[in-house]
Parts: structure tokens; C-alpha cells; sequence
């Protein structure tokens, strides 16, 4: 009776480390926000409204080139590209360039959009995506996929 006690005992000693160690390597490991430049933002609040959804219910969109510091993405009805300029938490968008297509829905989104990057002057990265500021506060709020 003692031997198996001692076998019971080691059991479960040993589960219980197992679990331990399984949900300490799990809670250690910080979230992973993703870069500002290479990720491509979905636009989910504008001047502290929810965005809404641009032509063909798809939502506007920002990507930051590493290379030649490029800006591109979807405004709402159009594509938009443009440069941007990143000085340490400063950030600064170039006029964009759009396709000029007329749309049933999304220009209003698309106005707004890009004069919420024309008003930008920084960012933050947080938990839940990138934030647009200006001098008048948070301008647009994104998440990545």
C-alpha cells in the first residue's frame, strides 16, 4: 500500500508541475504589437466615431512602405497613395493621390479619411492597433487583421 501511495503521490506532483510550467511559458509571453511600418491598418474609428464601411462594404485601409517611405491603402471609394515622413513619434502624411471613380457609398468616408491624414502629426501603437494624432487629439484608430 505504501509503494502505490508513493506512486499516487509522485503523479501527481508531476501533473501538477507539468501544468504549472505549461500555463507559466504561456502567460510569459508578452503580445506581440505589430510593426507601424509592413502591416496593413484597417480603419475601424474616425474622430471618435465608428469608420462604417466604404464601396463594396469593404473597410478603408493604410499601409506604411518600409521602402521609400510609401503610403497606399483604400480611402473609402478610391486608392490612395502618398508619402509619409516618421520622425521618432512624429508622423506626417504627403497629399495623397486617389483614383478618381465615383461612388454610391464610401465618399463620404473617404473625405473624412484623408483629412484625418492630412491633420496627423503622430501615433501610437497600443494593444488594440495604431492611432492617429493630431493636434486635436485621436484622429482615426486602426487594428490589423
Amino acid at each position: 500500500m505504501r509503494r502505490s501511495t508513493t506512486l499516487l503521490v509522485c503523479s501527481v506532483i508531476a501533473v501538477a508541475a507539468c501544468h504549472h510550467s505549461a500555463s507559466t511559458s504561456a502567460s510569459a509571453q508578452p503580445t506581440k504589437r505589430p510593426a507601424l511600418v509592413g502591416t496593413e491598418w484597417t480603419l475601424v474609428d474616425l474622430g471618435g466615431q465608428r469608420a462604417g464601411l466604404g464601396a463594396g462594404d469593404k473597410p478603408a485601409s493604410l499601409t506604411l512602405a518600409a521602402d521609400g517611405n510609401r503610403a497606399s491603402g483604400f480611402a473609402g471609394c478610391n486608392r490612395m497613395s502618398g508619402s509619409y515622413e516618421l520622425n521618432g513619434a512624429g508622423l506626417r502624411f504627403g497629399p495623397m493621390a486617389v483614383t478618381r471613380m465615383a461612388c454610391a457609398t464610401g465618399m463620404d468616408l473617404e473625405t473624412r479619411f484623408l483629412g484625418a491624414l492630412q491633420a496627423t502629426r503622430g501615433y501610437r501603437l497600443t494593444d488594440e492597433g495604431l492611432e492617429l494624432t493630431g493636434e486635436t487629439g485621436t484622429l482615426a484608430r486602426f487594428t490589423h487583421p
